[in-house]
């Protein structure tokens, strides 16, 4: 989903900075290159920081014809709604040996599972590769499966698992939900809720992410 683009420093206080441990949230959700953000433009992004500084939500028009708003600003952490239907989490990742910080963008709404893509930036903004810094789960793996007839049907009736992924700004955990749930039938999702796990847990070890195992 993301392109990798050169910056330019806009302002003192939203520019990148040369040292990575200077480099925050905010930057990030200014000179971030998705261009799923592209209705954003980066003046309006300077506009809602400006207005969250000082305790006023301010709601940007985008290139939908609609708007968007921050949700929670934090030197480490930056959540906002772009759309209806999008969101986006920024978590800094500090004392890595490899992305600076981590991005999840989420379609979901109106009908629609909510679905997350995560990537990882560099502190310039370069997208690194995911693989190497989080395995997306399997479908199974949100699953007690006690034998091959109910793996079979599980997966039969989840051929295209979506899953949401949440940050937390506090622990730098990871939370992977399974969101088909509300979509499915009645008695299919009855099913599949049977042998269902809690949602998954992942973990930051400070060179990529691992899910915690169940106890």
């Amino acid at each position: 989903m993301a392109m990798a683009v050169f910056l330019t420093v806009i302002a003192p206080a939203y520019g990148v900075r040369e040292a990575k441990d200077t480099l925050f949230a905010k930057d990030v959700f200014v000179n971030l290159p998705l261009k799923t953000l592209d209705i954003l433009s980066k003046s309006a992004r300077l506009d809602m920081l400006d207005y969250y500084a000082v305790d006023s939500i301010y709601k940007a028009p985008n290139g939908m014809e609609g708007l968007s708003e921050l949700v929670k600003v934090t030197p480490e952490y930056l959540a906002a709604k772009i759309t209806p239907v999008t969101g986006i989490q920024i978590l800094m990742l500090r004392d890595s040996k490899g992305p600076e910080c981590m991005v999840l963008y989420t379609i979901g709404g109106e009908g629609q599972a909510p679905d997350t893509d995560v990537t990882f930036f560099d502190e310039k903004m370069q997208e690194l590769p995911r693989k190497k810094y989080l395995d997306y789960p399997e479908i199974l793996d949100f699953f007690n499966v006690p034998d091959k007839t109910v793996r079979d049907r599980i997966e039969s009736l989840v051929p295209f698992p979506t899953i949401q992924f949440i940050a937390s700004p506090e622990t730098s955990t990871l939370t992977a939900k399974l969101t088909v749930g509300e979509y499915m039938g009645k008695e299919n999702y009855e099913f599949i809720k049977r042998y269902m796990k809690p949602d998954l847990q992942y973990k930051w070890t400070g060179k990529r992410y691992e899910m915690v195992k169940m106890k």
